[in-house]
């Protein structure tokens, strides 16, 4: 007998990274429910990915943990980043727009993963989950309602909701594969430095960070691909030391053609002060290690991000990853670890009808997949913009010149729902925030022409299908001010001290919303439009559709900006008939 035979959970979750970690303190600290995390390996262990976005902020703040990682010495305040692909590099602050506006810093950090991730385990245990490290899961399947979860030696376990945050390679599931995104593979590689200068000393009038001394990430491009370089408080022969993680993204090809074997020490450091700016950064740097880390092919999509037969939900990694570019990884597995929050609580609370926890959880696959599609066209047209500086490369000519996805209806209600702006918009528009300032023959500007094509003429009539109904329901995602609190990212003052001015503001997920969604009744559960009256005015929208007489042009430019929106989404999902002027004149 094993040590785990005969008991059953309510939720299991299959690794303690940040992901699983932050899901089991929730659950934990909030409900009722048992909750068990199985995590292969012993931390704390090195992990890639040592430098956020603001994001991550508020969730840390509403599971608890936030308290505990600034009470470490493991991180720096982070302020943005900047991105040296020209001879300017192009900065940013987080939410840079709304810093212009209220002047409020949005700050994030740059970390010790080893210590940060064991300070997140640790305060899920501290919380009530049952936290098992040296326990990898070996296999599940789903049986009678609840998932039967292998845990090698140890035995066998079972848990009415299983939870996949096993990271870009975990291989345990029960809905499906998780193939690559694209034809090109990356390798990165990476050290820590010391002696080196933080990123902020370079001289320059671009610099936004310099003059507060402001700490940001810098990213470095070069002819075979880029490098990344973020201080890092890391502990050294037992004591304190802080350091810059310096990492290189390039083609595993690259590594095989004369004088480029990268993960030589003496190969590695000179390329890197070879580099414009970064090696004014590392001119006195010398390599803590001659022992470098590597990761490869770790850019990829789950066909399904979950599945409410099956029982399952993918956070983080495990869901899919596009592209480290933007140190977007820990801020998408703790925004998903936010969200299934509200999946596995609505689907085990006996006062929720299965259909409305049902369609939270189609919401979830659905948006996962709209925010990496959209993720990947920002990131294909950022490549495009690279290559277009850097026409001797084929590196960046080869991924500037290759869209990630294949356009799909998802794609374009990814850009319908202006998921590319921000401060992507800000760095690779070179501080325009002008989609229309960026390369005509981008991934995004392409897609961007396709989605107008798909508008009908104007003078077409266009009426709601007559087997289209709508029903009341309920959504995920909350809206930018919800019960008179704006989200943190809107408010500046909570910056100052999120702990203290939590109460000023709407968490990320705060519950099921209340909304309408059309549907096809005998259509896929996974077709649906959804809309929140008060800000779409759907059931308006609805009634003019069905009335049948109105001609496109003149009831597009009658409707409010979310209504036109919800109108594109009506017929990218099929929803709407269009007849052309010629047949009615016929």
């Amino acid at each position: 007998m094993g040590a785990f035979d005969g008991r059953t959970y309510d939720v299991a979750i299959m690794g303690g990274g940040p992901a699983g970690a932050t899901l089991a303190a929730r659950l934990a600290r909030e409900t009722a429910l048992s909750v068990a995390v199985f995590e292969a390996e012993f931390f704390p262990r090195d992990h890639i990915g040592e430098s956020f976005v603001h994001s991550v902020i508020p969730v840390l703040q509403e599971s608890g943990a936030l308290p505990k990682v600034l009470a470490s010495d493991c991180w720096v305040k982070k302020f943005g980043g900047y991105y040296a692909w020209s001879d300017r590099p192009w900065p940013t602050y987080f939410e840079h727009a709304a810093w212009r506006k209220d002047g409020h810093l949005r700050w994030s950090i740059h970390c010790n993963r080893p210590e940060f991730d064991q300070i997140l385990l640790e305060h899920a245990r501290s919380s009530g989950a049952e936290v098992f490290e040296g326990t990898p899961v070996t296999a599940v399947r789903r049986a009678g309602g609840v998932t039967r979860i292998e845990l090698g030696d140890a035995g066998e376990t079972s848990a009415r909701i299983f939870v996949n945050c096993s990271g870009r390679t975990g291989s345990s599931t029960i809905v499906g594969n998780k193939p690559f995104l694209s034809q090109y593979r990356n390798i990165a590689i990476w050290n820590h430095v010391v002696g080196a200068k933080p990123p902020q000393s370079v001289p320059g009038d671009w610099n936004l960070f310099s003059e507060k001394n402001l700490s940001p990430i810098g990213c470095f491009i070069f002819e075979d691909g880029w490098f990344w370089y973020i201080p890092v408080p890391k502990i050294i022969q037992g004591r304190r030391v802080r350091t810059h993680s310096l990492g290189m993204v390039t083609d595993p090809s690259v590594l095989q053609q004369p004088g480029k074997r990268y993960t030589d020490p003496e190969t590695f450091m000179r390329k890197a002060k070879s580099v414009r700016f970064l090696g004014e950064l590392l001119k006195d740097a010398e390599l803590v290690s001659d022992k470098f880390l590597t990761a490869t092919n770790y850019s990829r999509i789950s066909e399904r991000m979950c599945d409410f037969d099956a029982g399952e939900i993918r956070v983080g990694d495990a869901a899919y990853f596009v592209d480290p570019l933007f140190s977007s990884g820990v801020h998408f597995a703790l925004q998903h670890a936010s969200a299934a929050f509200i999946l596995i609580r609505a689907a085990l609370d006996r006062a929720v009808p299965q259909s409305l926890a049902r369609d939270l959880w189609e919401d979830y696959d659905a948006i996962l997949r709209t925010v990496a599609q959209g993720f990947a066209l920002g990131i294909d047209q950022w490549y495009h913009e690279i290559a277009k500086d850097n026409p001797g490369s084929a590196y960046w000519g080869h991924r500037g010149g290759e869209q990630t996805f294949a356009t799909r209806e998802e794609t374009f209600a990814g850009l319908v729902n202006g998921s590319v702006g921000g401060d992507m918009l800000q760095i690779m528009s070179k501080g325009t925030n002008a989609i229309d300032s960026l390369g005509e023959d981008g991934s995004l500007r392409r897609t961007m022409r396709r989605l107008a094509d798909r508008e009908p003429p104007a003078d077409a009539l266009v009426r709601l299908k007559p087997e289209v109904r709508i029903k009341e329901s309920a959504t995920i995602e909350a809206p930018p001010v919800h019960e008179g609190k704006p989200s943190p990212f809107l408010h500046g003052p909570y910056w100052e001290d999120p702990q203290a001015r939590a109460g000023d503001v709407r968490r990320l997920f705060p519950g099921p919303i209340p909304c309408h969604r059309f549907y096809v009744p005998e259509g896929s559960n996974r077709n649906h439009v959804k809309f929140v009256e008060e800000r779409h005015g759907g059931l308006g929208l609805a009634e003019r559709l069905r009335d049948g007489r109105a001609a496109y042009g003149e009831l597009k430019a009658s409707l409010t900006k979310p209504q036109q929106h919800l109108l594109m989404h009506l017929m990218l999902s099929d929803m709407i008939d269009v007849v052309p002027a010629a047949a009615l004149a016929a």
